[in-house]
């Protein structure tokens, strides 16, 4: 049976091309494993073992996500994380978004993770109606989709229709826990934040690298991308810094 593009958008993605280094990669909120596919193939040419888990609720209607939890979306990435744990000498971490943010958390609650990188991550937003999404989620189920805040008109990020409410609590709750925990943060961290974002403020880069505890931490500004930069201009950009901090942590470990 023939799967059209939209579909394997939605897709799980898996490359294991024989490496002895593994990189877990994550969608954001209300996105989907196309989100980051181009970066994940690229990690995977370079012959790293990749994973790329559907996180819970995330589908092209809303409601879908409406049930989801945070510790739903942990557990997505510990699955896939552990299976590249079990064929690989040495892992690391990688997030668009939200997928920064839980990328971010993982490593905080796993020494095992040897790295990490961000994309345009979930730390602080600039809506002060954000925190009060706990209430405001019973009087106003969904908002407008923050999807595809793209700069090429030429691309169209596979997403949700709409923002749940009830997501927005919990991506919330997850932010607080993640921002708490930053200062113990050990692990070398590369952070790639567009400097035109409509979704996410530069105030989330810089924030993180001042608040991190990791000891190595570099900020690398993308001038040609919005929010879903993996997907944008800036794309070979953000996999080229990717692959060149992996491997140099990786050449550090061997």
């Amino acid at each position: 049976m023939t799967t059209t593009a939209e579909e394997r958008a939605w897709q799980p993605y898996s490359a294991y091309p024989g490496s002895d280094v593994g990189v877990l990669v994550s969608h954001g909120f209300t996105g989907s494993p196309g989100s980051v596919r181009h970066l994940a193939e690229r990690l995977a040419a370079a012959g790293y073992n990749v994973e790329v888990p559907r996180l819970t609720g995330h589908s092209p209607r809303w409601q879908d996500l409406v049930p989801a939890k945070l510790d739903d979306w942990l557990a997505d990435l510990r699955g896939p994380l552990e299976q590249l744990k079990a064929r690989s000498r040495i892992v690391f971490v990688a997030g668009l978004s939200m997928g920064g943010t839980l990328a971010l958390r993982l490593a905080q609650t796993d020494p095992a993770i040897r790295g990490v990188a961000l994309v345009n991550h979930a730390l602080v937003f600039g809506n002060p109606l954000v925190p009060l999404a706990f209430l405001l989620k019973h009087i106003i189920p969904s908002t407008p989709a923050i999807a595809s805040d793209i700069l090429d008109s030429g691309v169209q990020e596979p997403s949700c229709d709409r923002t749940p409410t009830a997501g927005v609590e919990q991506l919330y709750r997850l932010t607080r826990m993640v921002r708490r925990d930053l200062p113990a943060l050990r692990q070398p961290l590369l952070i790639l934040k567009s400097r035109e974002d409509h979704v996410l403020s530069a105030k989330n880069a810089t924030l993180t690298l001042q608040e991190a505890g990791s000891a190595r931490k570099e900020l690398v500004w993308l001038d040609h991308s919005y929010h879903v930069a993996t997907m944008d201009h800036d794309k070979d950009l953000i996999a080229d810094h990717c692959i060149a901090f992996f491997h140099s942590l990786a050449q550090e470990e061997s």
